[in-house]
């Protein structure tokens, strides 16, 4: 009785096997010169064509505006934004670096965005009971126990 002598190696296996592997290679070198990741924020949410040169830290994309129209925008300085824990978002059609020393008082953050202190003054949109965004300010926020949103504006309580 004769035993079924085994292949060493089956070509069609070989060549599969390489195929394979070429198909891996060229997928990798197009997720890699895809261009760098573009850094996080909620601007994600509402901008699209978004391209990041991370040699000028500038971030490009086109950026939805409250009226449903497009804007193409820019923003620098992405990582010191997000270093000094600022979020990197889309108001109104411009990225910009907002909640950065903003105050941590009251329920305003529940329905206002884009929120950015200009010395004493915080300014954010809020949103309305007609369900539209109105742009607000509080002077001298930082002196109020509470902050909240009153139909679109921004108030204050000690």
């Amino acid at each position: 009785m004769h035993r079924a002598q085994r292949k060493l190696f089956d070509p069609w296996k070989v060549w599969m096997a390489l195929f394979c592997l070429l198909a891996a290679s060229l997928l990798g070198a197009a997720y890699v010169s895809a261009g760098p990741p573009v850094p996080d924020g909620t601007y994600k949410r509402t901008c699209r064509n978004i391209n990041y040169n991370t040699a000028s830290d500038r971030l490009m994309a086109s950026c939805k505006r409250i009226n449903g129209s497009w804007a193409t925008t820019q923003f620098s300085n992405c990582t010191q934004c997000r270093n000094n824990g600022g979020d990197i978002e889309n108001c109104n059609g411009k990225i910009e670096c907002t909640g950065v020393g903003i105050p941590n008082v009251g329920s305003y953050k529940r329905s206002c965005f884009c929120c950015r202190m200009e010395g004493s003054t915080l300014s954010c949109y809020c949103i309305t009971r007609k369900n539209t965004s109105h742009w607000t300010s509080l002077p001298n926020a930082g002196s109020y126990r509470t902050i909240w949103n009153e139909n679109g504006t921004l108030r204050g309580g000690h």
